[in-house]
């Protein structure tokens, strides 16, 4: 007896986890009749819907909220690089700008950096956040890598490097301006 490979996949998909091309592919698998799947599916539905539902009213700052948000809008991968004007902000590490918002100090770069490549030392005059999309960077804190948020509070100092292996694309969320610091 063969396992179905999208059995395990409905949980994920219920949750909105799964990336496009297996989103696709589950949806299709569920298009040509899979009633397991579609049970499997239904009850995961009913289990994040009860998870929403019983969350306190409220209870999720106002500015969190805003910050989930605008991160939700990062692009998907993969990009295509042509379609950004770039501009090169040190060697190798090179920033598009997706969105401004000067009434709330905000601004919203898709940063493109090749492997190794440094942003040297800065302090954040607002908060940073930056999702990151492929690769990793670490900076004093720590390593990152897809899927994962480097936070950094308006006054704190730090570099970031990407990793060694692969390009590294990250969505940033610039709350404020960046100030240089002599290293």
């Amino acid at each position: 007896m063969t396992s179905d490979p999208y059995r395990d996949e409905a949980a994920a998909y219920a949750a909105g986890a799964l990336e496009e091309p297996e989103r696709a592919a589950f949806e299709a698998h569920l298009a040509a009749g899979c009633a397991s799947c579609a049970e499997d599916l239904a009850g995961h539905e009913q289990a994040v819907l009860a998870l929403s539902q019983g969350l306190p009213a409220g209870r999720l700052d106002p500015a969190l909220r805003s910050q989930t948000l605008e991160l939700a809008e990062a692009p998907s991968l993969p990009l295509d690089f042509s379609a950004y004007s770039w501009d090169e902000v040190s060697p190798g590490v090179r920033v598009h700008v997706m969105k401004e918002d000067p009434e709330r100090g905000l601004r919203a770069c898709l940063v493109w950096a090749d492997p190794g490549a440094v942003h040297p030392a800065h302090r954040h005059l607002g908060d940073e956040v930056i999702l990151v999309l492929q690769g990793g960077i670490k900076d004093e804190h720590g390593s990152y890598g897809p899927g994962e948020v480097c936070r950094s509070r308006a006054g704190s100092v730090h570099s970031e490097q990407a990793l060694p292996g692969e390009e590294c694309i990250c969505y940033v969320l610039y709350h404020g301006e960046l100030e240089p610091v002599a290293g």
